[in-house]
């Protein structure tokens, strides 16, 4: 879960603000963005402080609400620059590599629900909370791949069976590989999952693009959610996870023991194909 404040948005909103709002004593708006991983949406609220604003009520709302539509374009780039796509890579830096996504993300506008806009602290603010699903509109933005890759399985004799999901469990603190103390996990678009001697058991490039547009390479929960058995069905694998692995805290290391019962059976293999994973996580707020 991410979740941060902006005083000011660009430098076009910062020159642009006298000619759209008209009046030098409305303040800048405060624009805060929230990635909620469980509900796979960006939220977004803008807070615009009222003080000494003399205009009707219905004025002035309809005058912030228009402006803020006016600028989703920008409003939203900030937010997708904050979210986490994978163990490397945050969605500013992928922009900076592939600035022609600049233009789908500014054509995304359309795609911003609003949930409501209220004043709230007698009148003091207009509070406006929007919401973009990130699944497909934002997640679509970072696939690169158009097939998944062909998983075959590994000749081993470690017990297993055929599971309808697979459920990862993660403490609050595990041991960060590398790094003498702990961490805590961090969601991402594309984790990875890894064994005891770091060899890849789940990424991004196994599960069908589809998919991962439609629901997610994975699906998030916090411990206190009822497990979403639509995803991963009535008789899911659940492993715990050892250890954190990456820069930005997002992939996780299972036991090898745990990697071969998904690695040994086609079945199996094709769940990570289907996105049939869950992982459950409590990160310290």
């Amino acid at each position: 879960m991410i979740k941060k404040r902006f005083i000011t948005i660009i430098i076009f909103l910062l020159l642009t603000q006298m000619l759209i709002f008209g009046d030098s004593n409305l303040k800048e708006p405060l624009i805060e963005y929230k990635v909620n991983w469980e509900s796979q949406q960006l939220e977004i609220t803008v807070l615009n402080y009222l003080e000494n604003i003399y205009k009707p009520l219905p004025t002035l709302k309809f005058s912030l609400e228009s402006d803020i539509k006016q600028n989703f374009p920008y409003i939203l780039l900030n937010g997708i620059e904050l979210i986490t796509i994978d163990s490397k890579t945050k969605g500013e830096d992928f922009l900076k590599k592939h600035p022609s996504i600049m233009s789908p993300i500014f054509g995304l506008s359309s795609k911003i629900i609003k949930n409501h806009s209220i004043f709230t602290n007698n009148l003091k603010i207009l509070e406006s909370e929007y919401t973009i699903d990130i699944y497909p509109h934002i997640a679509e933005l970072f696939i690169q791949h158009t097939r998944a890759t062909k998983l075959l399985p590994i000749l081993d004799f470690t017990p297993s069976a055929n599971f309808s999901g697979i459920v990862i469990y993660v403490d609050k603190k595990l041991p960060m590989y590398g790094k003498q103390n702990p961490g805590s996990f961090n969601p991402s678009l594309f984790p990875r999952v890894f064994d005891e001697n770091l060899n890849i058991v789940i990424e991004s490039l196994m599960v069908d693009p589809e998919i991962i547009r439609g629901t997610g390479a994975v699906g998030y929960q916090k411990l206190e959610e009822s497990l979403n058995l639509e995803r991963i069905g009535q008789n899911p694998l659940e492993i715990k996870a050892r250890s954190i692995f990456g820069i930005n805290n997002t992939d996780l290391i299972i036991s090898t023991r745990d990697a071969v019962k998904i690695l040994s059976r086609q079945n199996n293999l094709d769940l990570i194909q289907q996105g049939k994973i869950i992982i459950i996580y409590n990160n310290i707020d």
